[in-house]
Order: C-alpha cells, then sequence, then structure tokens
C-alpha cells in the first residue's frame, strides 16, 4: 500500500469512527475488492480506499457490487484524485458504477448529514430533481412546457422528460429551472441508502476457474439448498445464505499461513456484518480451530444433508 493510500485509509477510519460506526480490521488480503466494513444501526457499507480512483479495475468493481448486493450492504470507493485531477468536494463520480467520492465529501456525508447534489457522469454534471415537484410548480405558475423549455433553452420534450423522471438533468439546467419556478427541486443524492443494481447471482454463479476444495465447498451449499457466492477477492472464498446475514467460509489447508491470516480478517468481518462464519479444510480435526473459529473437515460434508444440521455442529463447534 502506497504512503498516499495508507494516510487516506487512516483518515478514513478516523471519520467512521468519529461518527460512531463499529470497523473491520483492515482486508489487507490480495486481492480484495473492498478494505474495510463498517455499520452504524442497519447501515452497512463495504469501502474501497484508493488515493487514485483510476486503479479501480473493472474486476474489482463487479465484485464490489456482487458481494454488496449479497450482504445487503452499500459499495463506496473513497478517493482523491483521478489522472485528470483531484476529486471535487460535494460530487459523487461512478467508476463501474460504485459510487465514488472524496475524502472531504465522505466526512461531511458521514458525520454531519451533508448529502452531495452533483454527480459525474459522461456527458458533464448532472443532479437529480424532483419531477413531481418541478411539475407543480410549472401548473402553479400557469406555464406551458413550450414555455418553460423557452425560459432554460431546452426542449418540450425534455421538459416532459424532467417531470416523469426519465432523464438526467445537468446542473446548469436544473440552477435555471429553479431560478424561473422560484422553487428547490434539487435531490441531494443520499449514497448510504443506495443499494447495487439488482443482477441475477447466477451470472456471478460460473466464474472459469474454481480451484477443487472450493468448487466442493460451493456444490454442498447448493445442496443444501441455499444460495451460494464464491468470489477470489474478498477475505472469504465462499458465502452462503437461506435467509438473513451469509455464512462465510474460509477454504484451504489448516496449516495455511494464507488461510489463517484470511481467518483473522473473516472473523473480524463476520463481527461486524452480524454473520456466522467457519473454516472448511482439507485435513485436521474437528476439535482444531482456526482464530477461535469453528472448523469443518471437508469429509464431514457429504454427511450434512440441511442447514439446520450444518448450523448446529458450528454452533456446538463456536462454543469449545
Amino acid at each position: 500500500m502506497t504512503k498516499a493510500r495508507t494516510q487516506l485509509s487512516k483518515e478514513v477510519i478516523s471519520h467512521l469512527e468519529d461518527a460512531g460506526f463499529v470497523l473491520s480490521s483492515q482486508c489487507d488480503v490480495r486481492p480484495s475488492c473492498f478494505d474495510l466494513v463498517a455499520r452504524r444501526g442497519e447501515q452497512l457499507i463495504l469501502i474501497k480506499v484508493l488515493s487514485n480512483i483510476d486503479a479501480l479495475s473493472g474486476e474489482d468493481a463487479m465484485a464490489l457490487q456482487m458481494v454488496a448486493h449479497f450482504f445487503n450492504a452499500t459499495p463506496l470507493v473513497v478517493g482523491q484524485k483521478t489522472r485528470r485531477g483531484k476529486l471535487d468536494p460535494g460530487v459523487v463520480y461512478k467508476r463501474y458504477g460504485v459510487s465514488t467520492i472524496a475524502p472531504p465529501s465522505f466526512q461531511s456525508m458521514i458525520s454531519e448529514e451533508r448529502l452531495p447534489r452533483e454527480f459525474i457522469q459522461r456527458g458533464g454534471r448532472f443532479v437529480a430533481i424532483d419531477g413531481t415537484k418541478l411539475r407543480d410548480a410549472r401548473l402553479t405558475q400557469q406555464m406551458t412546457t413550450e414555455k418553460l423549455a423557452e425560459c432554460v433553452q431546452v426542449s418540450a420534450r425534455a421538459i416532459l422528460a424532467y417531470e416523469r423522471d426519465e432523464m438526467d438533468v445537468s446542473t446548469d439546467i436544473a440552477e435555471r429551472l429553479e431560478k424561473v419556478l422560484e422553487t428547490d427541486l434539487m435531490i441531494p443524492i443520499d449514497i448510504l441508502s443506495e443499494k447495487p443494481i439488482e443482477k441475477t447471482l447466477t451470472q456471478f454463479d460460473k466464474p472459469q476457474y474454481i480451484p477443487d476444495l472450493e468448487k466442493r465447498v460451493n456444490e454442498f451449499f447448493k445442496r443444501l439448498g441455499m444460495t451460494v457466492l464464491w468470489t477470489d477477492r474478498a477475505p472469504f472464498h465462499v458465502a452462503a445464505k437461506e435467509e438473513g446475514p451469509p455464512l462465510m467460509s474460509g477454504v484451504g489447508s489448516i496449516t495455511s499461513w494464507t488461510l489463517k491470516k484470511r481467518t483473522e480478517i473473516l472473523k473480524s468481518v463476520s463481527k461486524v456484518t452480524e454473520s456466522n462464519a467457519v473454516i472448511i479444510v482439507e485435513e485436521g480435526k474437528a476439535e482444531d480451530s482456526v482464530s477461535d473459529l469453528p472448523v469443518i473437515r471437508q469429509l464431514e460434508l457429504d454427511s450434512i444433508e440441511k442447514p439446520r444440521e450444518l448450523k448446529k455442529i458450528i454452533d456446538e463447534r463456536s462454543s469449545q
């Protein structure tokens, strides 16, 4: 991690703690699509911290949205700049569909509930406006769509699209509309209430390559009738759920240093996400544990027939 990114991570953690969020430890395994998990009440955020947001790859953005969707969380990138310069405060940028904001905007949002108003995408700066309020204000002033369009220098068709919330509104046009109609129309962007665009999990269900043990664990959860998520870009390898918070699973050799490192992070993430975690290993004994998390041997998987049997084993071994 670069010096600039390390410093930015410290700032983000400090802002979150000051705002009353409970935090996971930093997810410093690679690759990982998120660096921190933060919870405040019902708000759950998966945060990626980058000095230069151009470093976010399409694969990481896809994985971040996928994991956030699975955990009913909000994906968010906090960054300082692009190759073109620093990020503007009060503006939401989009990187492969993930909301991205500058540190001052992040602090204002979580500490002072001052929400950004503008978002940038191809074509310029835009804002969200209240289409119903726009229509009501126009009718109150007895203006036709053609007359209002003439005043703000757009087409009548565009005015109708704005009123129906069918078209993005550029910042300058929104300001003209507010001035002409003498009313506030712009809607702040509540990033923390945003959820990833819903995608069917089946499209993420078939990665090109899954190691043999992970594949077996994946098939095990499916056999139990659970929805399964496999990813190589998170502290866990496989997550599965019926209802409520997912069950996260680390997979590997019980003697593996990499698995032990992941497990320490997994334990922290499971606490913040209020999820269970289990380690499924190639060898070892059921009495073994990794970072106080319950262990299931791969040879035991065939004898587990129902989710409640799995839950019972996890509960029993968690209390040992």
